[in-house]
């Protein structure tokens, strides 16, 4: 009897399984055909105007107290563009290092003077004798903006933590959020392989600071067909529970 009734138990538990499978495929490629429907922003006009050019054009690796010859000559490349005329405000035309060339080879850049351009994103941090920032030099803060709002995928955000002196970080109108490209600014100050002050991290001491870019507030442009299918299936549910509400009572 026993397994006369396990074996009248199981067609429906297996199509009960089947069926919450295939409601989950259905609402799976509902999201996906719904996202390749979103209308996109145009990106084109948000590069940053006045970026200086990398020191560097490449982007070397280096392993410390193996090879020393990549870090000599990292250093002796960013020496020859320290002496590039400078202009405006001491900030020189050339000489602008990435977060990720730092991260490649950080022994590189330890104590070196450098130029870095990037945007401000998350939450200052005040503490005594100036603030804290998150400082991201990736495509999405320097080319595209915010990725929300737009297709324009170009790989992960990167950045340093920079320690703004005195009172730089009262120059900033506003910090980088979802839909808003915050300030854009160019910093010089010491790179530190490993900052005592912010647990042995990697950072920028920036002593100097010049806007290149206000905050820019993006638009996320309404999706229509979303937005009505939204409604469509919220009467569905509230149906849904109404009949379930009356089939309770009875």
């Amino acid at each position: 009897m026993t397994g006369s009734h396990s074996e009248r138990s199981r067609p429906p538990t297996r199509r009960l399984l089947v069926g919450a499978v295939a409601v989950l495929v259905l609402l799976l490629a509902g999201v996906v055909w719904l996202e390749s429907l979103h209308p996109q922003l145009d990106p084109s006009g948000n590069a940053v105007q006045g970026v200086p050019p990398l020191a560097l054009d490449d982007e070397p690796t280096c392993r410390r107290f193996v090879d020393e010859a990549p870090i000599d000559d990292i250093r002796q490349r960013l020496e020859s563009q320290a002496a590039i005329e400078r202009v405006e405000e001491g900030f020189p035309s050339g000489g602008r290092i990435s977060s990720t060339q730092v991260y490649l080879c950080p022994s590189a850049y330890d104590g070196k003077e450098v130029t870095y351009v990037g945007e401000v994103v998350g939450e200052l941090l005040p503490r005594r004798g100036g603030a804290w920032a998150q400082v991201n030099d990736d495509e999405y803060a320097l080319v595209t903006g915010p990725v929300v709002g737009h297709r324009e995928r170009a790989g992960f955000n990167t950045g340093l933590s920079v320690w703004l002196e005195g009172d730089l970080a009262d120059r900033i109108a506003a910090p980088g959020r979802p839909l808003l490209r915050g300030d854009v600014v160019l910093l010089r100050g010491t790179i530190l392989r490993a900052d005592p002050d912010d647990g042995g991290g990697i950072t920028l001491r920036a002593t100097e600071l010049e806007t290149l870019a206000g905050p820019l507030q993006l638009e996320a442009p309404l999706h229509t067909l979303q937005a009505v299918i939204a409604v469509v299936l919220s009467l569905l549910a509230a149906g849904a529970s109404l009949w379930a509400w009356q089939v309770r009572r009875r």
